[in-house]
């Protein structure tokens, strides 16, 4: 008994690569803030001047990513540092560009 084989063309697997290549490369933005440490009663973080996170992780202060800011506080997002994105601060000054670890500028989480 003979099993068939069924051929596939090179062109459709090139065409399957590129695809699956360019979801793993691809990057989403996240916004972050950097915040006080210590949630406000509602749970918000108050948002404070980014230079307070520069360089890094301090006991008051902290990246806080993603969420979503109202009269200066933020909600909805998380201390863990997001892997693969690019991330910017609201005032634009802290970068970090997304895809397998390359990263510039800006400071470590919380």
């Amino acid at each position: 008994m003979r099993k068939a084989s069924r051929s596939i063309p090179l062109g459709v697997v090139g065409a399957v690569s590129a695809l699956v290549m360019s979801g793993c490369a691809s990057a989403d933005d996240v916004t972050a803030d950097c915040v006080m440490a210590a949630p406000d009663g509602s749970g918000a973080y108050q948002i404070v001047d980014d230079r307070y996170c520069d360089g890094g992780s301090h006991a008051s202060y902290f990246w806080y990513y993603g969420g979503t800011a109202s009269n200066g506080h933020v909600r909805g997002g998380t201390t863990v540092r997001p892997q693969n994105v690019n991330i910017t601060s609201r005032s634009g000054k802290y970068i970090t560009r997304g895809g397998f670890g390359f990263s510039k500028g800006g400071g470590g989480g919380g």
